[in-house]
């Protein structure tokens, strides 16, 4: 159990590399199912549950007992019936990093997540680790800031302290760079209202081959994770790392499963002082082949869309 993540955050976290032991889970969204997507069409919540609680028992299986979510709940597309996935993860004895997700239009949708999320706390004690509110919406795609969505998440981040008397971790998943531009220049004082940072980091996306000498770029995270908590004087969590196994990016490099098998496997073997969430436990359903969704962010995931097995050297999934 994590000091850090139910008591306080020491910096001296960071003294050693090898002093802390930590803790990896994974990333999950079950809009990876089309059996899924299809009752939540029609409304139909216990096929959902199904779906989710069949997914997790399969998580769990595939050896993770700790996962990062992208909602709090999960309701039909009429939005009057939801899954609690803390009350499904809790019958597992997971534990989650519950995400709430910021709707850039709907910003009483968010309120509902924030509000399902404080229930899922108090409901099942101890299953929610912590909060992350918001995913890679501080900056646009090119780096500009979006200060209104800034004000939102750190006032949606104070109200889930607040409501949960702030003792669960709350936090935002950015990527590393828009962490650092927030170093440089923050109105918002986002740095000021998160005790830890969550950092998404792909070399991949940086244009970066999978091997640098023969060594793969995943043992480079630690030192990606040093040189931002020192930047930010906070702690850091991986909420995003991970690799695709197919993909036709212009200007990204190795775009195929043995890099994925590369990345993953030094991914879980390696040394760190941080905890990491891979992404993800499921391809997207659009993931069909590379002729027909050649986006590589549809293949990060280490089972295929309908929960099969990729290839048996990543991961044995069905």
């Amino acid at each position: 159990m994590k000091t850090w993540i139910y008591g306080a955050l020491a910096t001296s976290l960071f003294a050693s590399s090898h002093a802390y032991a930590a803790e990896n889970g994974v990333n999950y969204d079950p809009a990876h199912s089309g059996a899924y997507l299809a009752a939540q069409k029609a409304n139909d919540v216990a096929t959902m549950k199904k779906v989710v609680a069949d997914d997790l028992t399969q998580i769990r299986t595939l050896g993770f007992s700790r996962v990062k979510t992208f909602y709090s709940t999960y309701c039909t597309i009429n939005g009057q019936q939801c899954v609690s996935i803390a009350e499904l993860a809790s019958a597992r004895n997971m534990r989650l990093m519950l995400g709430v997700f910021e709707f850039p239009d709907h910003p009483d949708w968010t309120q509902s997540q924030i509000s399902a999320a404080v229930d899922a706390n108090f409901r099942y004690p101890g299953t929610v680790i912590a909060f992350v509110v918001g995913n890679e919406d501080m900056f646009d795609w090119q780096g500009n800031p979006q200060p209104a969505m800034q004000q939102r998440i750190v006032a949606d981040m104070t109200t889930l302290r607040s409501k949960t008397n702030n003792k669960v971790v709350v936090t935002t998943a950015q990527r590393a760079p828009d962490w650092i531009r927030l170093v440089a220049s923050d109105p918002q004082k986002v740095l000021q209202n998160v005790p830890v940072i969550g950092a998404n980091i792909y070399p991949f996306w940086g244009g970066s081959p999978e091997k640098v000498n023969g060594r793969s770029v995943a043992n480079d995270i630690q030192a990606t994770v040093t040189g931002l908590a020192g930047k930010t004087a906070k702690p850091v969590i991986v909420t995003e790392e991970g690799w695709p196994s197919c993909g036709n990016n212009a200007g990204m490099k190795d775009m195929n499963i043995e890099s994925e098998i590369d990345y993953f496997s030094t991914w879980k073997t390696r040394q760190q002082n941080f905890d990491s969430y891979y992404f993800a436990a499921y391809n997207s359903i659009e993931s069909v082949d590379c002729h027909t969704q050649g986006d590589a962010d549809k293949h990060f995931g280490l089972c295929a869309a309908d929960g099969q097995t990729k290839d048996v050297r990543l991961m044995k999934c069905k």
